[in-house]
């Protein structure tokens, strides 16, 4: 997603049951679409939907994993961290945080002692 976020789209996500269940179980560890299903008890096709549509907000990070025979499968972590929403007299003024892992953080450090 761009850098100016679409922020009635994330309001609208963060309204949804499902997608929140998803946040919540994936801020405290990594889990699969199997897992979220039982986790959150919800389809996995619901999962898969909740999933596509986080990941495309940013709100949602996705690692794959191979098994020791080769297979693949993804797990999810939320990337959400705090959502501020403030009415101002000019109207709202929201700011979406999002979770930085050690090398995105470094990326964004080395990059901005570059420029400068």
């Amino acid at each position: 997603m761009s850098e100016e976020r679409d922020i009635s789209g994330v309001l609208a996500i963060l309204d949804d049951d499902y997608a929140r269940a998803i946040l919540e179980a994936t801020r405290r560890t990594q889990m699969s679409a199997k897992e979220l299903s039982n986790e959150c008890d919800m389809s996995v096709s619901t999962v898969s939907r909740r999933v596509n549509t986080l990941l495309e907000y940013d709100l949602l990070v996705e690692r794959t994993h191979m098994d020791p025979d080769g297979h693949h499968y993804s797990e999810y972590e939320a990337q959400l961290d705090r959502v501020e929403v403030q009415l101002l007299e000019s109207g709202f003024d929201v700011r979406i945080e999002l979770r930085e892992d050690a090398p995105d953080r470094f990326s964004r450090l080395w990059d901005t002692m570059r420029n400068d």
